[in-house]
This record gives C-alpha cells, sequence and structure tokens, in this order.
C-alpha cells in the first residue's frame, strides 16, 4: 500500500484538485470546493482551531492516561507476558495496559488527523458550523488506537519469545544497540517518508481518502493506523528493546512523534531524530565491546 501510494506523497495537493469533479458529483460543488479549500491547513493551524473546552478534554485524557501508565509501571510487562498465554484475564490486562500506553503516547501526534476528520463529516453532511459526528468520529479513532495496542503485543510476545527482552536477554549487549541504530536507518527511508507525509497533512490525507458512512470510518481509521505504524514501529520496538518500556523513554518517544507531525519540516526533522538515534546506538554498541 505505501508503494502504491510512493510519487503521490509529494504532490497530494494535485491529487486533491483531481477529487473536486468526484466530490462534486456527491456531495455539490459548494461542499467539494470546501473541502478542497480546507486541504491548505497545516497539522499545527489545525490545532490552533482548537476550542478551549475540547483542548481542556483533551489535556485531562491524556494526563488521566499518562497517570495510569506511571501508576501500573511495577506490573511489569514481562510479569504480564508470563500470566498473558495462559490466563485470558492476564491478556486483557495486558492489552488494556497497552491501550492506555498507547493513548498517552499517541493520541496528542494523532490530534490533528482527528480534527481534520471531524471537520470534513461536518463539510460533507453540508453543515460546517455545526457539531461533527461524534460516532463517525469514534468509529475513525478507535481502530487507530487498537491497531497499536494489538501491534504493541504482539511485538511484545515475539521479542520475548525469541528472547530479546526479558531475563534471557541478558547476556546480548548489542541488541539495544542494534534497535536504535536500525530505527535510526529507517528514519531515512523512503518508506518512513511516504508515511510520515501522509501522517504530517491531515487534511490532504482525509480529503484524498475519503469514504462515507459508519463503515467509511472505520476503515479510513484503519489507513490511517496503517500510515502511522509504517512511521513509528521501529519507535516502538527500540522503546521495548532498548528503553525497557522506561517512562522517560516512553516521554522522550512521544515528545519525537509528536515533533515529526507537527513541524513545517517534517522530513529535515526526522533524519534529525535518526541522526540521534544513530549516534546513541553506537555510543552503546562501542560500551558494548569496551564491556567485552
Amino acid at each position: 500500500m505505501f508503494r502504491t501510494e510512493l510519487d503521490s506523497a509529494n504532490t497530494v495537493p494535485t491529487e486533491i484538485s483531481r477529487t473536486i469533479p468526484r466530490l462534486a458529483f456527491k456531495y455539490g460543488e459548494r461542499i467539494a470546493h470546501r473541502m478542497a479549500a480546507e486541504d491548505s491547513l497545516s497539522a499545527p493551524e489545525l490545532l490552533r482551531r482548537i476550542t478551549p473546552p475540547l483542548a481542556g478534554l483533551i489535556l485531562v485524557l491524556v494526563a488521566a492516561a499518562w497517570l495510569v501508565t506511571w501508576s501500573t509501571s511495577e506490573l511489569t510487562l514481562s510479569r504480564l507476558a508470563m500470566v498473558a498465554p495462559a490466563e485470558t484475564s492476564g491478556l486483557l490486562l495486558f492489552f488494556g495496559l497497552m491501550l492506555v500506553m498507547m493513548v498517552a503516547m499517541m493520541l496528542p501526534a494523532a490530534l490533528p488527523m482527528i480534527l481534520a476528520f471531524r471537520g470534513i463529516t461536518r463539510l460533507e453532511a453540508g453543515r460546517p458550523t455545526k457539531p461533527a459526528d461524534n460516532v463517525a468520529t469514534s468509529l475513525f479513532v478507535a481502530p487507530y488506537f487498537l491497531v497499536w495496542a494489538g501491534f504493541g503485543v504482539l511485538a511484545l510476545a515475539a521479542l520475548m519469545a525469541l528472547g530479546l527482552m526479558g531475563p534471557l536477554a541478558a547476556p546480548w549487549t548489542f541488541i539495544p544497540a542494534a534497535t536504535l541504530i536500525a530505527a535510526g536507518v529507517y528514519q531515512v527511508t523512503r518508506t518512513k517518508e511516504v508515511c510520515l507525509t501522509h501522517c504530517q497533512t491531515p487534511m490532504s490525507f482525509v480529503t484524498l481518502h475519503w469514504r462515507s458512512g459508519r463503515l467509511g470510518s472505520v476503515r479510513m481509521g484503519l489507513r490511517h493506523a496503517a500510515y502511522c505504524l509504517g512511521c513509528c514501529w521501529l519507535f516502538m520496538i527500540a522503546l521495548f528493546v532498548a528503553g525497557a518500556m522506561s517512562l522517560v523513554w516512553m516521554g522522550v518517544l512521544s515528545v519525537a512523534i509528536f515533533a515529526e507531525k507537527l513541524t513545517t519540516r517534517p522530513v529535515a526533522v526526522s533524519r534529525g531524530i535518526g541522526v540521534v538515534l544513530l549516534i546513541v546506538g553506537g555510543l552503546l554498541a562501542a560500551q558494548g565491546f569496551l564491556a567485552v
């Protein structure tokens, strides 16, 4: 999916203009051109449109997610992983904590996309000044966090099964270094650039991939999750392996993800983060060699 849309990542406005006739046929000329005009809004501009009540609600939600994550930090993921395969309750707890963690880390960065989706639902209904369809928005948001939580559970299970996390990983002193270096290299790949471009231009993404109806909201949410996962999956692997699920690492990666998606120069910021990851990974590798 990423490669088939590779060339469109840098020409999204052109693609949007081509969708105007289709949108006009379905929603009317005025709504179609309004959708296209909204495409010029960047992620920071969308955030500046947040009303104080909504900003307060989001702040409370993110703070609550971080509080839950902090308060359950003693319930280590290694112990959770041991009970999860044998007990349904353990698996549900594992998934629930992972879901809360993903809300804490990813909601701030996903917010512009959510706002873009809410805005287009109003335009599609021909009611730009009326409340958004909260059900449609929920159906757009839910797949995003469920996909991330599912990825987290599967990734942790795989890493522990391979002995790359937990007590079995202790002798492998170079695993964290290799993970950070891999994450740094991925930052400069074309796949990363394409996924980041789609995440960093929310109005373009929503207009280009718009699907009507409740099922359309779910499909768009899954597509958004796929691009975001393609953008940040190695960040999460680095968090699991090198950061050992540390709250400090979580905070640092959250800031990095947020900065990538909200800056006016996403590629430059992404590559700068890649350089930092390469340096840290190289230092860890050197430390490992000296310890041998």
